[in-house]
């Protein structure tokens, strides 16, 4: 049993079977993502709001040097389960978010030349007025951003489940009761950094170590074992 709002890590060989699993209400069983994670109840009686996982990490956030972190990809998962009851279940094998680049810091911005009006006399002691050109003082450039890293994939999941006289209802978020929601997408890319505007007569930055990938889905299998009976 997984007492409520408890996090179950599963062992090192990533694998739980058992013959009966109790999850009360927000109950997670936390799998590896770095490992393929083997589910498999004989019984399973499953509270509201459970999770079973293996999303990947999500990236950490860049530094001056380098960019942010990429997500991690999300584990893939083999689950068999045998519902008795079910409240609500998310099973989730995406992959991390990638982590935010740093901005640019932004250079002096530095003093335009001006001109002041004086007035001076002559050699003749007459006053003349003359214009004087005083020097501006250059800005400096603006750094560079750093880029957000990429997300992960997402993982695979192979999910064979059957269900003791109830319908189990799929991907819908406001549903609380015989509720199964499926998340596999690929992590999505961290914000890139805006990078630093320099000043008078400088250069602006720019975005510095930028390695864009698209992350993929992960792929579903879904078995529905009462139909396979039939």
């Amino acid at each position: 049993m997984i007492t409520e709002k408890k996090t179950y890590f599963v062992g090192t060989d990533n694998t739980l079977k058992v013959d009966t699993l109790v999850m009360q209400d927000r109950a997670t069983i936390q799998f590896d993502p770095k490992k393929f994670g083997t589910l498999e109840a004989k019984v399973a009686f499953i509270g509201d709001k459970c999770l079973v996982s293996s999303k990947g990490a999500d990236g950490k956030r860049g530094t001056k040097l380098k960019q942010g972190e990429n997500g991690e990809n999300g584990g893939s998962l083999s689950i068999i389960l045998n519902f008795e009851s079910l409240g609500k279940l998310t099973i989730d094998t995406s992959g991390g978010t990638g982590g935010n680049g740093i901005n640019g810091q932004n250079g002096k911005k530095g003093i335009p030349e001006r001109k002041e009006t004086k007035t001076i006399r002559d050699a003749n002691g007459n006053p003349q007025t003359i214009v004087v050109v005083i020097p501006g003082e250059p800005g400096t450039d603006g750094t560079d951003a750093t880029a957000g890293g990429n997300g992960g994939n997402g993982g695979n999941l192979m999910f064979m489940y059957s269900t003791n006289g109830f319908i189990p209802v799929f991907n819908h978020a406001n549903r609380n009761s015989n509720s199964i929601v499926i998340l596999q997408e690929g992590g999505s890319g961290g914000r890139k950094g805006e990078p630093g505007k320099g000043g008078l007569q400088s250069i602006d930055g720019n975005v510095k170590h930028f390695t864009n990938r698209q992350s993929n889905d992960g792929t579903l299998e879904l078995i529905n074992l009462n139909a396979a009976s039939k």
